[in-house]
């Protein structure tokens, strides 16, 4: 029921603006009915007198005369169910045929040469009449269906281009968050790096190595103006993030000296790899406080990269006494709960960045012998 009162609606909507298409089909049908009668009046009676002719024009003001008042009859027809309208149509039509027949045999008799006996052809004039007043009809129809469909199709694209918008709005406000986020974690920097390294420059200074304290403080600077710096991308080659990586490791080494050794087994091939800025230092960071500064004898922290198929393969392991909470083994991201902010960090920024399913996290736990963690995602070259 709602249906059909929405359809009602609709077509209610779409007669208002029909007036203005109504003189210009009015004019184009009735101009185009004189034409037509006058050439077959002609061509029947063999005559192009003007009497014809003024009979043409006639029939064709009679014909304006009388559509304008079923234009005023269909727009009621027009709110109506279907078959209200079609039957009521269809009378309408009848009914206004009669009624210009009379009119225009009567005329013609009067106009012409032609006698009383000329209503004898009434049928036939009538015929044309409801035929002229149908296609009349039809057209009026046509003109309001499409009417209704122009202004149907016109909601629907204004409803698309709506829809359309929305989704691109949300789109760019999802991307910001997510920029947003990705900019968070980056910088994300454990604030006890920066404060043991400032208790090491005070360090140096107090037993006046001003040299090294100096060399400290260019790096650490060098570090935090990578690290920070504003407009630096979200995924830079891997060589730059290998030179970021031994700042930060030539700072640590400076404070542990002999206790921390630094390998690095990089296949030369992978250097212009893409990866996510400061995605590495956070694995180092974690090997220096868990297995580093827990060991007196210190330890070696091996950081490298390769290509294995499709995909880049880079690790940070140390050699320290492994999680003992975890137990030996090796396990993905999956299997473990990331307690630790750095870990938590890298795990989010890829799944960001790459997809739940487009990257592997891996931990190698050896217990007593240190652990490795490996990441995996797939390999892209820095234009």
């Amino acid at each position: 029921m709602k249906r059909n009162t929405n359809k009602i609606v609709a077509r209610h909507t779409a007669v208002q603006p029909v007036v203005i298409s109504l003189w210009l089909m009015q004019l184009i049908f009735w101009a185009a009915h004189a034409v037509i009668t006058f050439f077959s009046l002609t061509l029947w009676y063999g005559s192009a007198e003007l009497p014809y002719i003024l009979h043409a024009v006639l029939q064709s003001i009679v014909g304006i005369c009388i559509t304008f008042p079923m234009h005023w009859v269909y727009r009621r027809l027009w709110k109506r169910s279907m078959p209200t309208l079609v039957l009521g149509s269809i009378l309408v039509v009848m009914l206004v045929s009669f009624l210009a027949t009379i009119i225009r045999m009567q005329s013609f008799i009067w106009m012409t040469i032609a006698g009383e006996e000329q209503w004898a052809d009434f049928g036939g004039w009538y015929f044309s009449g409801f035929f002229i007043f149908l296609c009349w009809t039809a057209l009026y129809y046509n003109i309001l269906y499409y009417r209704l469909a122009s202004g149907e199709r016109d909601r629907r694209i204004l409803q698309v281009e709506h829809a359309r918008a929305e989704k691109v709005k949300r789109y760019y406000a999802e991307k910001l968050a997510s920029e947003s986020r990705m900019e968070m974690l980056r910088y994300q920097l454990n604030p006890h790096f920066l404060f043991n390294t400032l208790n090491a420059v005070s360090a140096l200074v107090a037993v006046k190595e001003a040299t090294k304290a100096r060399e400290m403080i260019d790096k650490l600077s060098s570090f935090l103006r990578y690290s920070l710096k504003d407009e630096r991308k979200e995924a830079v080659k891997l060589q730059e993030e290998i030179e970021a990586l031994d700042l930060y490791l030539s700072i640590e080494k400076t404070r542990f000296s002999d206790r921390l050794s630094i390998h690095y087994n990089i296949d030369e091939a992978v250097l212009d790899a893409r990866v996510p800025s400061l995605i590495l230092q956070p694995l180092a960071e974690n090997a220096i406080k868990y297995a580093i500064s827990l060991s007196e004898r210190g330890g070696v922290i091996t950081v490298a990269a390769a290509r294995k198929g499709d995909n880049l393969v880079v690790s940070v392991t140390d050699d320290g006494l492994g999680i003992g909470a975890l137990g030996a083994g090796v396990y993905t991201k999956n299997a473990f709960n990331f307690g630790g902010v750095g870990i938590q960090n890298i795990h989010d920024r890829l799944e960001n960045i790459y997809g739940q399913d487009g990257y592997e996290m891996n931990l190698y736990n050896k217990l007593g012998e240190g652990l490795k963690v490996e990441l995996i995602f797939r390999f892209e070259r820095v234009a």
